[in-house]
């Protein structure tokens, strides 16, 4: 009784098919048959029973399809389908399909539309393909590649507080032991609330997607000028801030963190090392889709070759590295009495 029913339900009921049913069964796809008018299965191929677990007599209709896609995968999947058929747009789709011991197998369906003479949809011909392997093997991708962005956030972080926490902490330990006087409270609370800044700027470099790019360039520098200035006040450095009132185009919030991230670790290199008098901080946007940053000091200077050779250049490196990273280059040119940094991002402008 078994085989005159899977006779009677083939590809082709009407035609001699034998030789083209025996290849269709033959493959690791499950063909599949269905007429559109009634909504019935007309053919499952038997290859369906050792994948799912079902007969290919309990598909009666597309309910028993329906039923058997995953709650999170159904509506989508079914509307989709639907709306494709009707169309008569070949279409395929992946969802979760319940096997009969109640568990779940990626499949993929290719389907085929047929039409009448008429143009309307009469059946769907199509196949299935047991996918499990190969979205098992993207789910471990995907783990792989959420652990190694894990990775380079420790690593940022690492660079981070190396180039800025470390070097300010670095900083102000060097003006407590070399200084010949008591340092004032106001040189102590400047020092502290740039280590503050700092740590604050650190942290928000490693949760970027939370942070919004101020509304103007003014809104940028205003905080960061302030910030410094009062440090070199005390320092008795001279710094002249040149900027433009707002943004032809603004960066996107990894940039804007990036550039902050090296304006701070710039201007910080600069009362660690450059004994510096004046300072100068520009920062424009020549096009509208670049923004150019320039940090000139008068200084002592040094061989940038040398040092890039020598390898104590971590943080020029790092610097590089993170505003390459954004779409940035870098580039320092020093001698003795000028050292100029500069960097240029490219933007996207708005469409």
């Amino acid at each position: 009784m078994l085989d005159t029913l899977t006779r009677l339900r083939t590809l082709e009921p009407n035609t001699d098919n034998g030789l083209y049913q025996t290849l269709l069964e033959s493959t690791l796809a499950i063909p599949f048959r269905i007429d559109w008018a009634s909504k019935k299965y007309t053919y499952v191929g038997p290859q369906i029973e050792p994948l799912l677990g079902w007969s290919p007599e309990s598909w009666q209709t597309v309910d028993d399809w329906v039923a058997r896609i995953h709650p999170d995968d159904r509506e989508r999947t079914v509307t989709r389908c639907v709306e494709l058929s009707i169309a008569g747009v070949d279409h395929e789709a992946e969802y979760r399909a319940l096997t009969s011991d109640n568990s779940f197998i990626w499949v993929r369906e290719v389907v085929h539309v047929l039409s009448d003479e008429h143009g309307q949809t009469s059946a769907l011909i199509g196949f299935t393909f047991d996918i499990s392997k190969q979205k098992k093997s993207e789910q471990m991708l995907e783990a792989q590649k959420l652990s190694n962005v894990r990775l380079q956030e420790r690593l940022n972080l690492t660079h981070d507080l190396h180039d800025g926490l470390g070097g300010a902490l670095v900083h102000m330990i060097a003006l407590v032991e070399q200084g010949n006087e008591v340092l004032a409270k106001p040189q102590v609370l400047s020092m502290l609330k740039l280590i503050r800044n700092d740590l604050r700027l650190t942290i928000d470099t490693n949760t970027s997607t939370q942070v919004r790019v101020p509304e103007s360039l003014q809104d940028w520098v205003a905080p960061l000028r302030h910030r410094f200035n009062n440090l070199f006040d005390v320092l008795g450095i001279t710094c002249h801030w040149q900027f433009a009132q707002n943004w032809r185009t603004p960066p996107n919030a990894y940039q804007y963190l990036a550039m902050s991230r090296l304006i701070e670790e710039a201007l910080t290199n600069v009362i660690k090392h450059s004994k510096a008098r004046q300072v100068r901080l520009c920062l424009v946007q020549p096009e509208p889709d670049a923004l150019v940053l320039e940090i000139e000091d008068d200084g002592i200077g040094f061989d940038v070759p040398a040092v890039k050779a020598s390898g104590l250049g971590i943080g020029m490196h790092s610097m590089a590295v993170r505003i390459a990273r954004v779409g940035g280059v870098l580039n320092i040119d020093s001698r003795p009495g000028c050292t100029l940094l500069t960097v240029r991002l490219a933007l996207s402008q708005p469409s």
